[in-house]
C-alpha cells in the first residue's frame, strides 16, 4: 500500500489517504474468517520528496477455507492485478477444493437403499470380512443418512450412479494413429462407456483397456524371443484408479476419458489438481479430494493411501523404457 499502479510512490501523507492502521486491521474487520496476515512498514521518499511510509501486507494462502467479505459475504479470486468476484457456483467449487465443503459427503436425496447394487456391496463386505446387514454397513460408514445415499454411496454402490450424477462415467476410446481426427477422417476404431458403481467400472474398464493394448515380440540377448506389453500394467491401471478415486465429481458436463493412440495413452479426469497438489509436488504430496471413496477402494485392494502410486507410475515407466 502506498505505491500506485504506475509505480508512483504516493505513501500515506497525501491528502485523503487512509491511515495505515485501517489496512492493517482490514483482515479482522472486513473478512470472515480472518486470513493470516503479517505487515511491515517500510520508510520511503514519496513523489513529493517527503519522508513517508509504504505498507507491505503478506497474506498467507488459505488451503482449507474460503475467505469472504464480511459486509456482503462476497468472495473474490485474485487474478494478477485484479480481483474477480465469484458467483455462487464458483464459490461452491472453491469450497469443495479447499475441503470446506465435501461433495462426497452430501446426501443425494433422490436415492434410496433400494438403489444399491448388492453384488458390489457384497464384495466390499467380503473385503472387510463382515456379515452385518447392507443397511447397517452403509450407515456405519456414513454412506447412508436418513434412508438416502450420500454422493459417495451413490458412486460406490448404487446400481446406476449416472441416474443421480450424469457425468459419473469412464469412457475408453481407441484411435488409429497418433491424433484425433474428425469428419471423413474420423479414426476412432473402438469406444465404450462404463457408468456403473465404481468397483464395477474399474473392473470393466481395466478389461477393455487391456484388450486394446498391443504386445511386442523381440529377440533377447540370450537368443530367445520375448514378449512385452505396450505399457506396464501397473502404470496405466494406477492412472485409471487414481482418476476414478480423485476426480472432481462436483463438476457437471464432463467425464473421465482414457484415449489410446498408437504412440501414447492419455487418462483425463475433470477438474484441476486438488488443493495443495501441483505438477511439481504430485509425486510426494498426499491429498485426497474424496477420502471416503479412497478408503473403500483401499479396503478393496485397489488404492494404497501411502501416496506411492504416482511415484511408482514414474518408476515403472522409466524402468520400462530403459
Amino acid at each position: 500500500m502506498g505505491i500506485e499502479d504506475d509505480g508512483t510512490v504516493s505513501g500515506f501523507k497525501r491528502d485523503g489517504a487512509r491511515a495505515i492502521e485501517d489496512f492493517k486491521r482490514a483482515a479482522i474487520t472486513d473478512c470472515v474468517p480472518s486470513p493470516a496476515v503479517t505487515s511491515k512498514e517500510l520508510p520511503v521518499v514519496n513523489a513529493d520528496g517527503e519522508d513517508d511510509l509504504i505498507l507491505v501486507l503478506d497474506i498467507a494462502a488459505s488451503t482449507d477455507r474460503v475467505i469472504a467479505r464480511k459486509k456482503d459475504n462476497e468472495v473474490f479470486l485474485r487474478q494478477r492485478d485484479n480481483s474477480a468476484k465469484l458467483d455462487r457456483e464458483q464459490v461452491r467449487a472453491l469450497e469443495y477444493d479447499k475441503n470446506q465443503r465435501n461433495f462426497e459427503e452430501e446426501v443425494c436425496t433422490r436415492s434410496l437403499l433400494d438403489d444399491v447394487d448388492h453384488e458390489v456391496l457384497a464384495r466390499y463386505k467380503a473385503s472387510l470380512d463382515t456379515d452385518v446387514s447392507d443397511e447397517q454397513l452403509l450407515r456405519s460408514r456414513g454412506f447412508l443418512i436418513d434412508g438416502h445415499l450420500t454422493n459417495a454411496g451413490v458412486l460406490l454402490f448404487s446400481d446406476n450412479p449416472t441416474r443421480f450424477l450424469p457425468c459419473a462415467r469412464v469412457r475408453v476410446l481407441k484411435y488409429e494413429g497418433n491424433a484425433r481426427e474428425t469428419g471423413s477422417r474420423m479414426n476412432l476404431v473402438k469406444e465404450r462407456t462404463f457408468d456403473g458403481p465404481i468397483p464395477r467400472v474399474i473392473d470393466e474398464a481395466k478389461a477393455m483397456i487391456s484388450s486394446q493394448l498391443r504386445e511386442f515380440q523381440f529377440l533377447g540377448d540370450d537368443g530367445v524371443f520375448k514378449v512385452i506389453p505396450e505399457y506396464p500394467e501397473f502404470a496405466w491401471f494406477e492412472g485409471l484408479v487414481n482418476a476414478v478415486t480423485h476426480r472432481n465429481y462436483a463438476i457437471a458436463g464432463d467425464h473421465i476419458r482414457v484415449s489410446i493412440f498408437d504412440d501414447r495413452m492419455e487418462i483425463q479426469s475433470p477438474g484441476k489438481l486438488p488443493n495443495i497438489v501441483t505438477l511439481d509436488n504430485m509425486r510426494n504430496t498426499r491429498y485426497s479430494r474424496n477420502p471416503g471413496i479412497a478408503r473403500v477402494l483401499a479396503e478393496m485392494g485397489w488404492v494404497r493411501e501411502l501416496n506411492e502410486g504416482v511415484q511408482r507410475i514414474y518408476d515403472e515407466m522409466q524402468g520400462f523404457s530403459a
